[in-house]
């Protein structure tokens, strides 16, 4: 499973969402062992928290939409206080 992470770690967003959607279509279809739809399963979920987090550190990185003393909108980059 190590070498399955470390392969997660270089996919951007969209191969791995584009990964996942092939392994959904792949198991719906129903023509594939047992042993093959559990492979397949076990890639989509390591590839749904890959997306997950992914997504999770892009939010971290959107700026902040702060409006100051004057009423005038601003933005600030997101700082997280767990550092």
């Amino acid at each position: 499973m190590s070498d399955q992470k470390n392969s997660l770690e270089h996919l951007d967003f969209e191969d791995a969402y584009a990964q996942l959607e092939s392994l959904v279509e792949r198991m719906e279809r129903g023509d594939q062992s047992l042993e093959s739809s559990l492979a397949d399963f076990e890639r989509g979920v390591a590839l749904m928290k890959h997306c997950h987090e992914v997504l999770k550190n892009a939010e971290q990185k959107v700026d902040i939409l702060v409006k100051d003393n004057e009423g005038l909108f601003s933005t600030e980059p997101f700082e997280d206080k767990a550092l």
